[in-house]
């Protein structure tokens, strides 16, 4: 029989490079977790239990989606930090939001204080481990150069005993080697690729599907959208991309390594991180993607997957044999528990204890296979049920 649940806290789920949130007209139709398979938001609502995925833009950089999540959840106007701002060239406040947990971090009746799930798929996954970190220790730059009155809740850290659980899925949690394997027409993309949001940032199909850059002056707020705002902003495009802000730098493997090198797993929170790969060893050595691989994903894959890195440049001279297995654009070695926090292989559901990652067994997925894209309906419920039914059994730790 199973346990009597221990707690029923919220899940917020953070989605990925590119992705969307519930915030938009897309989101309404093709769910980010479920697309045309099992809403999850709907699923867990009809087991009594909240659900939330915060409209982050899927292009910026893990700080900024992290204080666009923040404001959210905890509602009020999204503040990227007064030295943050200051120090990329970007604005300082973006949109405001009502509260989606507006008693989160509040006592309940029984006096103990109301807690979250936090869940990030792909980059999601290091900006929800930002975000955790955040929570907890705030940003020393930020209390110091911030007026008292002025700086978020959210840099202040302090925010210990807020969050239950912390999960990856397909998480770029070292960084991706396929970023190496086009850096060459990588700053040509990048640069098209902001060019086109910036116009897509100024008119009405914005609200369906939206870039959120406006920090950048790349696009407006939806209000404000009109069809003939069509002109391409070049120069702000430019300026985002040559910036230390923007997303391709957390992701970067040497960056990555420098931004993450001091996070770790607090005592108090239960991690867990989940890998996948549909790629096979061919003759050559190389990974290459099995049929079942949705087709999107099949170019990307065998990029990762003969790429072997470059001994020559100090920032490639890492990526070896082992970063070839992918799930069509992520390193399943990536995906893992993150190598430099406390971590153990994943060995059932007994004396699961919190401050330790659980690397759980490498799954026959791929990339989107997270967000229901080609899972049966039965699948993707039974997957998520897991989620909730391990971590609702979890007794909550407060220090």
């Amino acid at each position: 029989m199973e346990n009597e649940r221990l707690n029923n806290y919220p899940f917020v789920m953070f989605h990925g490079f590119a992705g969307f949130g519930e915030n938009e007209l897309l989101s309404k139709y093709v769910p980010y977790f479920g697309m045309f398979s099992t809403d999850i938001k709907k699923m867990y609502a009809k087991l009594g239990t909240e659900f939330y995925t915060p409209s982050m833009s899927g292009f910026s950089s893990m700080w900024d989606r992290a204080c666009e999540a923040y404001a959210q959840i905890v509602g009020g106007t999204v503040d990227y930090g007064k030295v943050h701002s200051e120090k990329m060239g970007h604005a300082r406040y973006g949109r405001t939001y009502e509260a989606m947990v507006p008693d989160w971090g509040q006592l309940d009746e029984e006096g103990k204080i109301k807690k979250i799930n936090v869940i990030g798929h792909s980059f999601g996954g290091p900006t929800v481990r930002f975000f955790v970190n955040m929570m907890i220790r705030g940003s020393q730059e930020e209390i110091d150069g911030t007026p008292a009155e002025e700086l978020s809740d959210f840099f202040k850290g302090g925010h210990t005993n807020w969050i239950h659980s912390c999960t990856t899925l397909a998480s770029a949690n070292d960084g991706i080697s396929f970023l190496y394997a086009i850096e060459k027409p990588a700053p040509y993309i990048a640069k098209g690729l902001v060019t086109l949001l910036s116009v897509l940032g100024n008119i009405p199909f914005g609200n369906v599907y939206d870039p959120m850059m406006e920090q950048w002056n790349l696009g407006c707020r939806p209000e404000q959208r009109k069809w003939t705002n069509l002109k391409p902003n070049y120069k702000d495009a430019k300026r985002y991309y040559e910036s230390e802000d923007c997303c391709l730098n957390d992701l970067y493997v040497h960056k990555a390594r420098e931004r993450m090198a001091d996070w770790k797993a607090f005592e108090n929170i239960y991690y867990f991180s989940y890998s996948a790969t549909r790629t096979v060893k061919n003759a050559e050595g190389n990974y290459v993607p099995v049929k079942e691989m949705i087709p999107l994903l099949k170019p990307t894959s065998v990029i990762v997957g003969k790429y072997k890195g470059n001994p020559e440049d100090a920032n490639h001279a890492f990526i070896d044999e082992s970063w070839k297995m992918n799930d069509g654009l992520v390193n399943t070695r990536t995906e893992q528990a993150p190598k430099n926090e406390n971590w153990t292989p994943w060995a059932g559901e007994k004396n699961i204890k919190p401050g330790v990652w659980y690397d759980m067994p490498t799954e026959i997925k791929d990339h989107m296979s997270y967000c229901g894209n080609g899972e049966s309906k039965d699948d993707y419920a039974i997957f998520f049920y897991d989620i909730l039914r391990r971590l609702q059994n979890l007794p909550s730790i407060d220090l």
